[in-house]
């Protein structure tokens, strides 16, 4: 079965940072053409080459809440796809980017559970055969999946010593 994407456009970079381990922002944008949803996909750029990927429906961008917010389009496979392929792209431009997924809670996940976005994320990667690029590691009890690139880091210590440093930054334990 073939997973079809959408394509999608280089929008800039936001040079607004949420604090001193931020860089900046790569902003892209594509459109639905199942349920015309204009979506935002924010790659957070960080120190060590961490590319945090957030998306949104546009209509939701200046709401607090704006990246628990469901569509309800019905097309999450096509959706993430494009999603994966921006990151792909990303990937492409900066050869030791590793990236990170986290699942934000809605109204209807349970705290200390993981959420239904991460659920999603995690089957949706599972797709993909990574093993060679990426070093998947999940942190279930906080809803976040990150790929460690192993090219970037290619002893077991190195990624052991960033896997650490990540979770400190996201505020967990490792």
């Amino acid at each position: 079965m073939s997973v079809q994407s959408y394509p999608f456009q280089f929008v800039g970079i936001d040079s607004h940072t949420t604090d001193a381990l931020q860089k900046d922002t790569l902003i892209y944008q594509f459109a639905s053409s199942k349920s015309c949803h204009q979506y935002i996909v924010r790659i957070e750029r960080y120190v060590h080459d961490l590319h945090c990927v957030k998306f949104l429906d546009a209509t939701n961008d200046k709401s607090s809440g704006r990246f628990s917010y469901l569509s309800a389009t019905y097309e999450p496979r096509t959706i993430f796809h494009t999603i994966f392929n921006i990151a792909l792209d990303v990937l492409r431009n900066n050869r030791r980017a590793s990236f990170l997924f986290i699942g934000a809670a809605d109204n209807r996940d349970i705290i200390g559970k993981p959420t239904r976005r991460y659920r999603v994320y995690r089957l949706f990667l599972a797709e993909f055969d990574l093993d060679s690029i990426f070093e998947q590691s999940d942190y279930e009890a906080v809803s976040m999946s990150l790929l460690v690139n192993l090219s970037a880091m290619p002893t077991l210590k190195d990624r052991q010593v960033f896997r650490s440093e990540v979770c400190i930054f996201a505020g967990i334990q490792y």
